[in-house]
């Protein structure tokens, strides 16, 4: 969770402090055998049971000792450990599963008088696609219009959504509600009587449509 920078400044310091070398170290060595207890297939009570018998202590001193004590912290950090990575692999799983629905989730909306170039990138993938005036839209889809480039959304009813040059535009569903986020650009929105709930969000808030017709800025 350290930076760079951070880190850095950590082991400058561990050079001259024997304590949060030692610290350091045994971090380090936790960090190694928790990998390696997942490192292949196997139950998270068996990698528990693999990484206590490792860093178990072989006697059992009284509690009041600060040996104990500091084996016990290990162990609590190292379940705690476990807890985060079986966590973290969960809601993985359910974050990729999610970005599947909503990439495999079509809309009504069109792209219209599209002038320039627009990029458009899909929800969970890192590659961007120059965005035709056919090309179907899904939730979760962000628009890129470079300068000079601009494009029309057109939605149910006939309403539409004019995104101007350099601007990032952001397609999102909240229950059942037509919601578009702003990142940066400007857009002018011209919304049939009457209309579903439409919101417009940007870095510094959102934008309900109350109306047919307003403009949004984000510098």
């Amino acid at each position: 969770m350290l930076s760079d920078k951070q880190f850095a400044e950590l082991k400058t310091h561990t050079e001259e402090c024997q304590i949060c070398r030692a610290e350091l170290d045994r971090c380090a060595q936790i960090q190694d055998i928790i990998k390696q207890a997942f490192s292949s297939q196997t139950s998270a009570k068996q990698a528990s049971r693999t990484i206590l018998s490792q860093i178990a202590p072989r006697r059992i001193k009284p509690a009041s000792t600060p040996s104990f004590r500091r084996q016990t912290a290990i162990a609590a950090s190292v379940l705690l450990a476990i807890g985060l990575l079986l966590g973290f692999g969960l809601a993985k799983v359910t974050a990729l599963r999610r970005i599947a629905a909503l990439a495999a989730t079509k809309t009504p909306i069109r792209v219209t008088d599209l002038e320039g170039t627009v990029l458009v990138r899909h929800q969970g993938s890192d590659i961007w696609q120059i965005l035709q005036a056919n090309s179907n839209i899904h939730v979760g889809d962000t628009f890129h219009s470079a300068a000079k480039s601009n494009f029309t959304l057109e939605m149910k009813g006939k309403s539409t959504l004019e995104v101007d040059q350099n601007s990032m535009l952001v397609l999102e569903l909240s229950n059942g509600e037509t919601q578009f986020h702003l990142e940066h650009g400007k857009l002018a929105a011209a919304l049939n009587s009457p209309h579903a709930p439409f919101f417009i969000s940007t870095p510094h808030g959102r934008v309900e449509a109350l109306g047919t017709e307003f403009t949004v800025k984000v510098e």
